[in-house]
């Protein structure tokens, strides 16, 4: 009878975790490219480069000690429907009984 190979079931820690676009989570990435292809299209291009770099550079200071998916939830509360599972599960934006 053969020997059961420990190693070929285990399960990889953190597996569902978005893959980084250099060294960044995705939702970073998009949000200060975009805020960079604003400023160029505009012509404040340093105004755009600017605003990349404090967004990359600033969401990982704000990420720190954060539960996973609160960037998205919060971006949900300001109306920008990031998830569409959030839209299913929670009430509209515009519903919302714990701020008066």
């Amino acid at each position: 009878m053969s020997t059961f190979d420990q190693k070929s079931h285990v399960v990889r820690h953190k597996i569902e975790d978005p893959v980084p676009i250099l060294f960044w989570e995705p939702l970073d990435f998009i949000v200060a490219f975009a805020l960079l292809g604003v400023g160029l299209v505009m012509g404040l291009w340093v105004v755009g480069l600017i605003g990349c770099f404090v967004v990359l550079i600033g969401s990982r200071y704000l990420r720190r000690g954060m539960k996973r998916g609160a960037v998205q939830h919060f971006l949900w509360a300001l109306g920008l429907p990031a998830d569409k599972a959030l839209s299913t599960k929670f009430p509209p934006v515009w519903v919302n009984d714990l701020v008066e």
